[in-house]
């Protein structure tokens, strides 16, 4: 289980990135929002690893 402020942690960073992401479609910038949407996905990844921690 994560504890609340690393859950925190990573529900602000996700968030941050997707506004990010979300940002950088909307001007046209393809490569910048691949990126983060890999990160997302490393995000996401981290947040399964933490969760599934027994």
């Amino acid at each position: 289980m994560i504890d609340e402020g690393t859950g925190a942690d990573l529900v602000a960073e996700l968030t941050a990135a997707r506004e990010e992401r979300l940002s950088c479609l909307a001007r046209g910038d393809g490569a910048t929002a691949a990126l983060l949407a890999a990160w997302i996905d490393a995000l996401l990844d981290e947040w399964n690893r933490r969760t599934t921690r027994r």
